[in-house]
């Protein structure tokens, strides 16, 4: 029997009861961990990098996990480049806080955005684009008729791993298929070997689609566990609005909440109409949701 050789820098590419799908460079493995990281309480995740022990008959052994740069809870993934948050210009209506809910999430786990307006054939997508003009995130508007943007966001998502989050309906798998036009069978193939399992329950899975170049399959998800947000200290929700953050140094008093003080910078930036009002108005929603989990308030 030929001797096991390691494989750095593997990729998980999903998991089933145990049972990893691990992509090296000589193709994909059918892995179980190691003993010691079951012991050591490490759950792997699709997106997770990995030391693969190859046992050169398609099957090999995760020996070790290197350090995530970030993890989302639901849907179970590591290692995120860019979460895309679709939101529909219309139909249904876009509401800029549940957005904002997500792109806090985003910022406290230190994941790059990337906003598409889709059905902008429906409703006047630089409503969002002008929200977050002032903000890190590019905003790209999709179309069924004409141009659109699909190959600047393509150029964004290259070379990283991608999860794509929003309401239902706004059109995330019309937008994939339209990026990846054989996605959707890869997606198929892959569910019907996962159904052929007993007792089995979908998880995340990527897809590669180019180089270095990842999609988050997430079945039955739609948005973000937004109850990762309640972790965050209120004091903190200023920081995790990039546009605002610079305003807040300007403050008059060092623990101002940047709700209404006089003397607030941010407030000041939102009347003066450098800060979004739209945002400011989330902002101050989740800062209210945040102090009431908050018990010394």
């Amino acid at each position: 029997m030929s001797m096991s050789s390691n494989l750095e820098h593997s990729l998980v590419l999903g998991g089933q009861n145990g049972l990893y799908r691990v992509e090296t460079e000589r193709g994909t493995l059918s892995c179980r961990s190691a003993t010691k990281i079951r012991k050591d309480g490490c759950k792997l995740m699709a997106g997770d990098r990995v030391t693969v022990e190859d046992n050169e008959d398609g099957t090999g052994f995760v020996r070790a996990v290197e350090p995530r740069v970030n993890s989302l809870v639901r849907p179970p993934v590591a290692n995120v480049g860019l979460l895309v948050i679709v939101a529909a210009a219309d139909h249904p209506k876009p509401l800029p806080f549940n957005i904002d809910k997500l792109t806090v999430i985003a910022e406290k786990e230190k994941i790059p955005v990337a906003i598409v307006v889709s059905k902008s054939e429906l409703g006047d997508p630089e409503h969002l684009s002008e929200i977050y003009a002032d903000t890190p995130y590019p905003v790209f508007r999709v179309s069924d008729y004409g141009s659109d943007g699909t190959a600047g966001l393509f150029e964004a998502m290259s070379g990283k791993t991608t999860v794509f989050c929003g309401a239902s309906g706004v059109g995330k798998s019309t937008l994939l298929n339209k990026l990846f036009p054989f996605l959707n069978a890869e997606v198929g193939e892959l569910s019907e070997k996962i159904a052929r399992g007993k007792n089995t329950t979908r998880t995340t899975s990527l897809f590669r689609v180019a180089e270095q170049t990842y999609v988050a399959d997430t079945p039955g998800f739609t948005m973000l566990e937004t109850g990762m947000y309640c972790k965050i200290d209120k004091k903190e929700l200023i920081s995790l609005f990039p546009e605002m953050e610079p305003y807040a140094a300007t403050c008059r008093y060092s623990h101002c909440t940047h709700l209404c003080e006089d003397g607030c910078g941010v407030v000041g930036a939102v009347a003066e109409g450098k800060i979004r009002k739209e945002r400011h108005e989330s902002f101050k929603r989740l800062y209210e949701e945040l102090k009431a989990f908050d018990p010394y308030k």
